[in-house]
């Protein structure tokens, strides 16, 4: 038995190493073949001489070619970097015209006008949260799940293309109605605390950060290198042992329903306001028509890869590989400052009164400091307050719009993730302590904090 070690550009996953594998098998006297993909090798026994031109051609039938990738941690190739540069150039000019033109502030004024809690507005508010932060986490996840299949089936339809996407807004859809209904019927929403939720930004946003250094090709080490490998048992029971088996509707549809998990104050949101409906049926349509109002948006940025082709399409992935890194970016900032808040730069203190200290957005009530803070759609106003230490304070907290802020998390203060209601919120507690005491929403996006300082007429003289 001869043992042929046979080089492979290319390999990108356990599907290209299955491929392989079923390409060369086809080849007479071929008994068994071990494909790594990172090894970047194909292992061939046979029982006879076969040339090698012959064991080229399977693996090019098969897609790929003969020879060794790049092994460099940061690639050379001038077309990529051009490629990326562009793509940097383009989502930041894109970053600051949304910036000047005011469309930012859209989804704060739709967030406002969504409180009134039609269905219609539920819509609304979904066309919102899938053009805005929502975007980051659910929509980053689409673009890099959507661009590596294209990439990975090339000479599929545009019809072929769209599959993952559809699977996974009607998914989404489903999956949001019948969660929507056990919210309805338990009378709880769905969340965990806040460093759970933030762990699970993290573990998203790596996943992101894989595809989309994939997708750009900027370090064909890490790209290679960074490749997961199941278990066969486990890639048997996924059906990843099949040629065909790399995607699935099932689980692109899963995906999508899974979704209704992840920390999006927009969602969470609207689960509360389904909850308070206290209705199965009518949480789950209110959950349902959410996920369709994010329909354009998610389908918009997904579509786009099923269109491109041939010298288009690499540029492309390379471009949505940028936006991906970008989009894991902004989740890990917002994940890191939720799991270590010194990190997050803390909102310029608030102009106090030159009698007593206290901020503007403080009234002494007797012996109760009143703070009032409004929440709206883009984060809080305003976003500091100078309080007394001793004393207790009772902090108003008045909800005018639907957003991610209205999520509300402060370990500081021993707050998990609750989701404010809409109108007047009431907390209440007393700092043991001067310094500084943040808080934010779930996902670490907006931020704000109370000083906490010594009371003149109790400080000793």
């Amino acid at each position: 038995m001869a043992v042929i070690d046979l080089p492979v550009k290319g390999m990108t996953c356990q599907a290209c190493e299955v491929r392989i594998s079923k390409a060369l098998l086809t080849v007479p006297g071929v008994l068994r073949v071990k494909v790594s993909v990172r090894r970047g090798i194909a292992r061939v026994h046979t029982d006879a001489h076969i040339p090698r031109s012959r064991l080229h051609k399977a693996v090019q039938r098969a897609g790929y070619e003969p020879g060794r990738d790049e092994k460099e941690w940061v690639t050379g190739d001038r077309a990529v970097w051009r490629d990326v540069l562009v793509a940097v150039g383009v989502l930041a000019g894109l970053g600051l015209a949304l910036q000047a033109s005011g469309l930012i502030d859209l989804a704060g004024q739709v967030g406002t006008l969504a409180s009134s809690g039609s269905l219609v507005m539920v819509a609304v508010l979904g066309i919102a949260a899938g053009l805005s932060t929502c975007m980051a986490l659910v929509g980053g996840l689409v673009l890099a799940v959507s661009a590596r299949h294209a990439e990975l089936h090339p000479g599929a339809s545009t019809g072929q293309r769209l599959r993952p996407h559809v699977a996974f807004n009607v998914g989404r859809v489903v999956g949001f109605g019948l969660l929507g209904a056990l919210v309805g019927l338990a009378g709880s929403a769905f969340t965990l605390s806040g460093r759970a939720l933030a762990v699970m930004m993290v573990v998203v946003s790596l996943v992101m950060a894989s595809v989309g250094l994939k997708l750009t090709s900027l370090s064909p080490r890490l790209s290679r290198g960074g490749t997961l490998t199941l278990p066969p048992a486990l890639m048997r029971v996924l059906r990843l042992d099949r040629a065909d088996g790399r995607y699935s509707d099932g689980r692109s549809a899963l995906l999508g329903a899974g979704t209704f998990l992840l920390p999006c104050g927009f969602t969470q949101s609207v689960q509360v306001y389904a909850m308070s409906t206290g209705s199965p049926a009518r949480a789950a349509l209110i959950m349902s028509l959410f996920a369709l109002g994010t329909l354009p948006g998610l389908l918009g940025i997904g579509g786009l890869t099923a269109a491109v082709r041939g010298a288009t399409a690499t540029r492309f992935f390379r471009f949505a590989g940028v936006a991906v890194l970008a989009f894991a970016g902004i989740n890990l900032s917002g994940a890191a400052a939720v799991l270590v808040p010194a990190l997050m730069a803390t909102p310029a203190a608030a102009a106090t009164s030159a009698q007593d200290g206290l901020s503007a957005n403080v009234e002494l009530e007797g012996d109760i400091q009143v703070l009032k803070t409004t929440q709206v759609g883009t984060g809080y106003e305003p976003a500091s307050a100078t309080v007394y230490v001793g004393t207790e304070v009772r902090w108003e907290i008045d909800s005018v719009a639907v957003s991610c802020a209205a999520s509300l998390y402060s370990p500081d203060l021993g707050i998990e993730p609750m989701v404010l209601e809409p109108g007047l919120n009431v907390l209440t507690f007393t700092p043991s302590q001067t310094g500084t005491l943040r808080y934010s929403c779930g996902m670490g996006m907006y931020w704000g904090s109370i000083t906490v300082i010594d009371d003149p007429a109790t400080a000793a003289p």
